[in-house]
């Protein structure tokens, strides 16, 4: 959870302002993705512009806090502007996932930039940014609700798919925290995590300036 950062002023900081950056990147992203594929909704509903007041949801930012994962108001996509069985609305949800990517492989770039200016700290808590970004992109993987996977599973999985995320639905939040909690206890998110961050990290060695 971000508040463990609190004898780390800096961490705490950098951390707090890239995920809330993350959070409206998250909606930013999907909604351009969206109007590239043909649904103009998102964009008219104002969620292509980064504010605040219309992307951070309270109990999101609340849980981010808490627990280290939150999420901002969904984007309002329109499963009827997508042709099809529903792949490309499928692909405008996993458009989330994917701007949490981006903004964890940012953070290990700008930290790997301050490491090689002599700046230690500033490389650690651009590090933990990045944790938190890739951690939010693992967990919007799975098809749980309030989650994007669970969006584009419904968009594009077969009956028995979807009958499945509609019953992980029907448990509401309760629902979500036991996934979450056990994927997190069983390892499950931490692999995940620090495959993509290895990942991110031996491209940034590769690049000639660092």
């Amino acid at each position: 959870m971000i508040l463990n950062l609190f004898n780390d002023p800096t961490t705490l900081v950098i951390s707090a302002i890239v995920m809330v950056f993350a959070l409206m990147f998250h909606n930013v992203f999907q909604t351009y993705v969206a109007r590239r594929l043909g649904d103009a909704r998102p964009k008219l509903a104002g969620f292509d512009k980064f504010e605040p007041q219309t992307h951070l949801e309270p109990l999101g930012i609340g849980l981010l806090l808490l627990l280290g994962f939150g999420w901002p108001k969904q984007v309002p996509i329109a499963s009827r502007n997508y042709p099809g069985r529903g792949r490309a609305e499928a692909w405008a949800w996993y458009a989330g996932p994917g701007a949490y990517l981006i903004v964890g492989f940012a953070s290990v770039l700008i930290g790997s930039i301050f490491l090689a200016s002599g700046s230690p700290e500033l490389y650690r808590a651009f590090l933990v940014a990045a944790s938190y970004a890739v951690l939010h992109a693992v967990i919007n993987l799975f098809p749980v609700f309030p989650l994007d996977g669970a969006m584009a599973a419904l968009a594009w999985g077969d009956m028995n798919v979807r009958n499945f995320v509609r019953r992980l639905q029907g448990y509401g939040l309760l629902g979500f925290l036991v996934v979450f909690l056990v994927l997190s206890y069983t390892g499950v998110i931490g692999f995940l995590q620090s495959f993509f961050l290895a990942i991110f990290q031996s491209i940034v060695r590769l690049l000639p300036f660092l």
